[in-house]
């Protein structure tokens, strides 16, 4: 691989701003902050680890930002909001501290993956259970306590927590991590989170006798902190300084078409001819992962015998619980560890031994795509941003002098967003749009750190055709009785219509069914090329003549009539039939959460249509009527809203 070796100048050394010093005697380069009469002494944290294992508390005690703990709580202390650029152990502070008073603290993460994993890195490193002092919530998965204090969460379980406690009254502090991806939820939670502040400090200001104010702590790994800082008038801005070493930069020669290619190339380069260190690759998504993996496992047999082994890892967010252990595991002897993972380990972790950084430059982006009066969300490969590029480099730096491959040249680079834009101006917005009219709220009027124009922003006009379509909202924009019911189910608007259609057409176990297979996150089927006619085959005793949901219907029934076998007899049938167990796994998840769901709002989980297939398609439709259409003579399809044509789908279920 020809590449570009930059000189001493090009080495990047992370983050560049003023940081705090550790010893806390500097906050941005100022003087020590006033404590209010009070000194650091005084404030000082009594025996914070004295139930922690003692080589974890060594190693905690070790890091760089260890020794500036007592500053960091003071200023969070002292300020109703403070926005942290760096890596800190905050909710463990504030929960060994008295900053968190009694209640309780949490931490959201824009992925399901990082909420988890720091959930159990954290209950390790507070010496208890997971689930205990220390646990998670995240959508169809919780682990939480009556002892819980830290609760780790994807900012869409806070935010629907809005839904039933408008004033989040049982948190004392909400730190929101990861702030600078800037999702759809993330803004509309720090919009809600600012003013909900506002309420409860001008609650404890009227001499009410439980005063419960609320403490913000917003965290970056980026830079771009003058933008939050100024969003919650002008709150107090701390550059944490953590351990971060020069990172050497090579840029490719050339642009590559292929990626994957391209990192396999460079991955056995560095494999061949670079001192031991373990290998991070940064690819879009999973497909990519997946093929990339087969490939570095299929070369990695043919080399001789005096090489280092490779053994290869990887981490997306579609993986089950516990998959990603290997990542943080110790790499043996002899051994290089290749690490494929997709922007979720940008900043949301760190992995331990990674030396060398390869970076594709690509990442999936959700963006809406409108065609006339219909449009959808969609994953788009694209070009990542300059701030993302820094941080992929950035995690080679954690242990020692890193090397980071670009295969893009220094010229792309250039050329590069600043920053991603954020997913609000960019994305569906209608599941955003149902839940806060649930609360009151109106995306056009809050106060977002971008807000969307309700009259040029697609998204927006979007939304509100969807849920009309829907029949959750009327077309003076008030929510309907069918959409509160709606918002109940932590779906996408779509499956959550099917399933209040169902409760009315007498089909909820089966929709609930289907609902629960389209919502897990990974694929129901196995497809292996070489095996395609074997596959279609073995398959075709599941096929519906009226298409894809009751195929998978079909699967999910024949699973299920496997209930009393052993483990490994369900296993055996699933590679059998090319079917995904873990999806089936998820989806049975999903499904017993959606069925508390109904029993909740008074819903019989347990009816069913029978034979009776029309009813199931029926309550489809009233979800999928955007999704509808019509087969044409020529065989195209055409959307009965909007009249778009479509070609047919190659990858829909029953062609396989």
């Amino acid at each position: 691989m020809p590449w570009v070796d930059p000189d001493s100048s090009d080495e990047e050394d992370l983050p560049r701003k003023t940081p705090l010093n550790v010893n806390g005697t500097a906050v941005n380069g100022n003087a020590k902050p006033k404590s209010n009469g009070t000194s650091y002494k005084k404030q000082r944290i009594s025996s914070p680890m004295k139930n922690i294992p003692a080589d974890i508390c060594d190693q905690r005690t070790a890091l760089p930002i260890a020794s500036g703990r007592d500053a960091i709580v003071e200023q969070i202390r002292q300020n109703d909001v403070t926005v942290l650029i760096g890596e800190t152990e905050v909710p463990q502070y504030l929960l060994e501290s008295s900053v968190a008073g009694t209640g309780l603290i949490a931490v959201t993460q824009p992925r399901r993956v990082a909420a988890t994993s720091l959930a159990a890195r954290v209950a390790t490193e507070q010496g208890t259970s997971l689930g205990g002092v220390v646990g998670y919530a995240v959508r169809f998965d919780e682990s939480t306590g009556p002892d819980t204090r830290i609760k780790f969460m994807t900012d869409g379980m806070l935010a629907r927590e809005l839904l039933s406690d408008p004033l989040l009254s049982k948190y004392s502090a909400v730190v929101v991590d990861e702030a600078h991806e800037r999702t759809v939820t993330t803004d509309i939670l720090l919009s809600n989170l600012k003013a909900i502040q506002k309420e409860r400090n001008n609650a404890s200001g009227k001499g009410k006798e439980k005063a419960n104010p609320l403490k913000i702590v917003v965290m970056s790994a980026t830079l771009d902190a003058d933008k939050f800082a100024k969003f919650f008038t002008n709150a107090k801005i701390l550059y944490v300084k953590g351990r971060q070493h020069p990172v050497k930069i090579y840029y490719s020669s050339i642009d590559h078409q292929d990626y994957t290619d391209a990192a396999l190339a460079t991955f056995f380069q560095i494999h061949t001819d670079q001192p031991a260190g373990d290998v991070l690759i940064f690819l879009p998504g999973q497909e990519d992962i997946e093929s990339l993996q087969n490939s570095i496992e299929s070369l990695a047999r043919r080399l001789p015998a005096t090489a280092m082994d490779v053994r290869v890892c990887t981490m997306y967010a579609a993986q089950a619980p516990g998959q990603n252990s290997k990542v943080f595991a110790r790499t043996p002897a002899n051994t290089r560890k290749c690490i494929l993972a997709t922007n979720i380990a940008e900043t949301s972790i760190t992995i331990p031994g990674v030396k060398y950084v390869i970076d594709t430059g690509k990442c999936k982006e959700k963006w809406y795509l409108s065609s006339g009066t219909t449009g959808m969300n969609t994953l788009v490969t694209r070009d990542i941003s300059q701030s993302s590029a820094a941080q992929r480099a950035g995690r080679a730096g954690r242990e020692g002098l890193g090397h980071c491959y670009r295969l893009y040249t220094e010229d792309a680079y250039d050329h590069l967003a600043v920053s991603a834009q954020p997913e609000i101006m960019r994305c569906s917005l209608a599941n955003h749009f149902l839940e806060l009219l649930c609360i009151g709220q109106n995306m056009v009027h809050m106060d977002l750190m971008d807000k969307p124009d309700a009259e040029k922003c697609k998204p927006v006009q979007a939304a509100a055709k969807t849920l009309f379509l829907l029949g959750a909202l009327t077309n003076k924009m008030d929510i309907t009785p069918v959409g509160r019911q709606m918002v109940k189910f932590p779906l996408e608007p779509h499956y959550a219509r099917a399933v209040v259609a169902a409760h009315d057409l007498g089909c909820t176990a089966e929709v609930l069914s289907i609902v629960a297979l389209l919502s897990a996150s990974s694929k129901l089927f196995v497809d292996i090329t070489e095996q395609r006619e074997n596959i279609t085959e073995i398959r075709r005793k599941f096929r519906h003549p009226t298409g894809d949901h009751l195929t998978a219907l079909n699967v999910w029934k024949a699973y299920e009539d496997l209930s009393g076998e052993s483990a490994s007899v369900r296993k055996e049938w699933c590679r059998k039939h090319f079917v995904n167990e873990r999806a089936l796994g998820e989806a049975k998840d999903i499904r017993e959460q959606l069925r508390q769901v109904c029993r909740r709002e008074k819903i019989d989980p347990l009816v069913t249509c029978g034979e009776d297939d029309e009813k199931i398609l029926q309550s489809l439709g009233h979800g999928l009527v955007q999704n509808a259409a019509f087969l044409q003579p020529d065989g195209s399809y055409k959307q009965v809203v909007g009249g778009i044509v479509n070609c047919q789908d190659p990858s829909k279920l029953d062609d396989v």
